[in-house]
């Protein structure tokens, strides 16, 4: 998330369809290397450090979102950071508990390069309202950017080290840091789907006043029938039967004045 985004969000003072979902996931990812850094002796400073820093700039993303979503988002993003907080505390205590001494590294690693993957395949949640509106408005393209660049950091770094805790899962997330700068650069130039967009901030109207889609329909129909009642059928005067009744004893009258 770049700083005009930032500012954008802090201004109209809603986060509107940005995402959480990259830096909920982001957040458990360091948290879980910063564990993985203290059971590495030899290089694990440098992890340990670096995913701090990390894991404290996801946390103020996460509050600036928190502070500036829908109710709705807020209890999700809530209840993201109060599992990653639980699942952190889970592998902390099954890690130290179950395993040795030696294999505690390799069960830590392990997770560490399965959430390392989600964390680079978090922002692709995004893709989807880029493809449908065709535009980028809200992609998070420096948080692309920000992981494409650690992956190749980290790239780098695990091949000097030879540790495949980090190569793998840095290798896949510059591949996929790579097709999203693909569909980036695809529909950054694309006139937006302005129904899309409109029809988002509509949705997002409702549910911030809290008044379901159905609620309005039958707010609709009952509007309808009240102005049909407003104004009650009138029947035709031919097909009165009052008026019928009135020309038949008409027609009465005139062939009994043309007896007499």
């Amino acid at each position: 998330m770049s700083r005009e985004q930032f500012r954008q969000i802090v201004k109209r003072k809603s986060a509107e369809n940005y995402n959480g979902t990259p830096y909920v996931a982001t957040l458990l990812s360091c948290s879980l290397w910063i564990l993985y850094g203290i059971l590495d002796p030899d290089d694990g400073l440098l992890i340990v450090t670096v995913n701090a820093a990390g894991a404290t700039m996801q946390a103020l993303y996460l509050i600036l979102l928190f502070i500036y979503s829908s109710k709705e988002k807020r209890v999700q993003y809530f209840g993201f950071v109060i599992l990653d907080i639980v699942f952190f505390g889970i592998v902390l205590a099954f890690t130290l508990v179950a395993f040795g001494e030696g294999s505690r590294r390799t069960f830590t690693g392990v997770l560490c390069a399965t959430f390392t993957l989600m964390m680079y395949a978090a922002p692709l949640a995004a893709l989807r309202t880029t493809i449908k509106t065709k535009s980028v408005k809200y992609m998070p393209i420096l948080l692309v950017f920000s992981l494409f660049l650690n992956g190749c950091v980290w790239f780098t770094f695990a091949l000097l080290v030879t540790d495949i805790f980090i190569i793998v899962p840095n290798a896949l997330g510059i591949l996929i840091g790579s097709i999203q700068f693909i569909v980036y650069w695809k529909y950054k130039n694309l006139t937006p789907d302005t129904s899309e967009l409109e029809r988002g901030s509509f949705e997002k109207q409702i549910e911030t006043r809290g008044i379901d889609v159905q609620d309005l329909n039958v707010i609709t129909q009952k509007r309808t029938l009240t102005r049909l009642d407003a104004f009650p059928a009138i029947r035709s005067p031919s097909l009165s039967p009052n008026r019928s009744n009135s020309s038949h004893q008409r027609e009465d009258d005139i062939e009994r004045g043309g007896d007499d």
